[in-house]
């Protein structure tokens, strides 16, 4: 093209540019695009490039000149290697990009970006092409450099295990002066994948430590993409979710780990919609309404969980069970399917003062050996150790299983459960977790836990290994879905938690380097994706779920989370007068029989929420026609609001 020719162009696109809407983008998480119209990456690369000069620009070239060609309709696309700044700073390249109506970055290391071309000629055409209403696009590092905060991984990858445990950590490097097309958002890739989520927690609460302020995340799944058009309209397509983040709470540290009192999140599947310019989402397709309002966790005992079986990493763990739990002198007994690991945990309980420790195995003889029942109705702390899915869920169903588990859910009674055992304290036990591409190819399956939470699921060891991250870090908000829960729990190999009472609710409490990560789920609108990656239908598409309103809390001891109100038969105060609900169940209407002619009345839900309160007398008819079907506490007490007496009622 001439020079003259080359100034004519430009000043026809200068000229139709005024006219136009703002630029488009499109975000891409990540992983090869895959042929056919019904592909996940088709659609949305089509919705850039059809019938568009577009310009693919990386430290090297690749192959998405002739997909974006052949499979999305582009009327010309060219591969540009720039791999220096003197080349993105040349007038040439300039000249060239503002030819083109869509510029696509391509994926690699988004440093060799942000420092080959920041504040080059190379960015100038950018700029150029977004501003006369052309696309820009990115896919991996080619998403990071898109958005107003950019990670830029100056010092190497930030992992998100790291992140959780310092949030200043060398690896976190975060800039604001490349560009700024998507204000007040910071985008991370490979999100599901790559376990992701913990990072993006450690950048946000980075910038909100250091700067003062909050920016949105969006976590972007591989093969996963957004379109965002002209007035900030984004629409997801893929096998995953754009995950959103929004900080509602504060972040704080303990020494260098990382506390986050309140992140909401948005996983948004396949068609559904993001205003970046006003925040509101629009999640039509997640066709799913879950009621989580009356789960709370109110059993009356204590559960302590580790996240790794090591001993090394649970020497704090025994110590709190041995000196801080119940009673020194209390008979341990370790149920385990490992005995030389047993026996180590044994030896170092014994060293440390224990008074009686013993282990036996469960085995196919374990179910009916009488000597077994004994020691389980007898010992006042229970550890599992080690023990394979299968053998001990067999092991459930026979008569000692059915002791152990009647034992464990007595008040006050203690249990210990150690690296992968974790999970059977909750509702729901993952399994296959740590098989590689399990949760992609729907390959993760699932058990009945014991139920001593019986609204939550656990994942220990969440940042084992990279080939089961996203296992890890997607099953939690599955199974939620799924089973309809209220809480998800992440525990690492750095930290366990304790669950246990306190002036009549329940918390939990956490201890080591790394933070508890607890989802809580509220209710509402949820989904799972059903977009494979080549779009065919004879495939199962990824275990990946979607929701419309989370929150995602990392705690430890200092600040305890709660859980719910205690089973009120073990917060009844012993001087307060006894108090009988007629009916009970109750249909629509309750009367209550108190000592004296009045009393006041407040009820609450289970997780101690109050919903209504009021005074009354003896015989007087309550109403709660309004309230949905569950269980519910009332707190009863004199005018005086002395000497209070509770009692649980159920509404059919």
């Amino acid at each position: 093209m001439t020079r003259k020719c080359l100034l004519i162009f430009i000043l026809i696109f200068q000229l139709t540019g005024m006219y136009s809407q703002n630029g488009r983008i499109l975000i891409v998480g990540g992983g090869a695009e895959k042929n056919g119209v019904n592909s996940w990456s088709t659609p949305a690369y089509k919705w850039a490039g059809e019938g568009k000069r577009v310009a693919i620009i990386g430290i090297s070239t690749g192959s998405l000149a002739p997909y974006f060609k052949q499979q999305c309709g582009a009327a010309f696309a060219k591969e540009f290697a720039v791999s220096n700044r003197e080349s993105a700073n040349s007038q040439s390249i300039y000249d060239t990009l503002i030819t083109y109506q869509t510029i696509f970055f391509r994926g690699g290391d988004q440093y060799d970006y942000y420092n080959y071309y920041k504040d080059t000629k190379l960015i100038d055409a950018v700029k150029f092409v977004y501003s006369n209403g052309g696309t820009i696009g990115g896919t991996s590092a080619g998403m990071h450099i898109l958005s107003s905060v950019v990670y830029t991984a100056k010092n190497g990858s930030a992992y998100p295990d790291e992140c959780i445990e310092d949030p200043n950590n060398k690896y976190i490097t975060l800039a604001e002066d490349f560009l700024d097309f998507v204000p007040g958002h910071l985008f991370d890739t490979h999100f599901a994948e790559r376990g992701r989520f913990g990072r993006l927690v450690g950048f946000l609460a980075n910038y909100r430590l250091n700067n003062g302020k909050d920016i949105i995340g969006l976590g972007m799944d591989d093969l996963t993409c957004m379109t965002i058009d002209g007035n900030g309209l984004g629409t997801v397509y893929g096998t995953g979710c754009a995950n959103l983040y929004f900080p509602v709470g504060n972040f704080s540290q303990n020494s260098k780990k990382l506390l986050a009192d309140s992140i909401k999140i948005v996983q948004l599947l396949q068609g559904c919609k993001y205003d970046f310019k006003t925040g509101e989402t629009e999640t039509d397709n997640l066709t799913r309404v879950i009621n989580t309002s009356q789960l709370a966790e109110n059993g009356n005992y204590t559960v302590l969980a580790s996240g790794n079986k090591s001993l090394g990493n649970n020497i704090e763990l025994l110590d709190d069970l041995l000196n801080n739990t119940g009673n020194k002198s209390d008979a341990v007994l370790i149920l385990t399917g490992e005995i030389s690991l047993a026996a180590s945990y044994k030896d170092k309980l014994l060293l440390s003062g224990a008074s009686t420790v013993e282990v036996r195995s469960i085995d196919h003889n374990a179910g009916t050996d009488p000597g077994l029942k004994q020691l389980i109705n007898s010992s006042q702390k229970i550890v599992l150790l080690s023990n394979s899915t299968t053998g001990f869920i067999q092991f459930l169903k026979t008569e000692n299983g059915i002791t152990l588990k009647n034992k464990l859910s007595n008040p006050g009674m203690i249990s210990a459960f150690i690296g992968d055992d974790s999970r059977f304290a909750g509702k729901t036990v993952i399994e296959n977790f740590y098989t590689e591409y399990a949760g992609y190819y729907a390959q993760l399956t699932f058990e009945t836990g014991l139920g001593l939470l019986k609204n939550s699921v656990i994942m220990p060891n969440t940042y084992f290994n990279s080939i089961m991250y996203e296992n890890s870090a997607t099953a939690i908000p599955y199974v939620v879905s799924k089973d309809t829960l209220r809480y998800g729990i992440w525990l690492t190999d750095h930290n366990y938690m304790k669950f246990t009472q306190s002036d009549g609710k329940n918390y939990i409490y956490s201890y080591g380097k790394a933070p508890v990560m607890i989802l809580r789920n509220d209710g509402g609108k949820t989904g799972f994706s059903s977009q494979t990656s080549s779009g065919s239908t004879s495939s199962k598409p990824r275990m990946i779920a979607g929701f419309d309103e989370l929150y995602l809390t990392l705690t430890d001891n200092t600040k305890p989370y709660f859980m719910g109100i205690t089973e009120p038969s073990s917060i009844l105060p012993g001087d307060g007068p006894q108090v009988k609900v007629i009916p009970n169940p109750v249909n629509d209407f309750f009367s209550i029989s108190w000592p004296d002619d009045f009393f006041n009345y407040k009820i609450f839900t289970l997780d101690g929420r109050m919903i209504l309160k009021g005074e009354a007398f003896t015989g007087k008819s309550i109403d709660i026609s309004s309230f949905a079907k569950g269980m519910y506490l009332v707190e009863i007490s004199d005018k005086n609001n002395l000497k209070p007496s509770m009692v649980k009622i159920i509404k059919e």
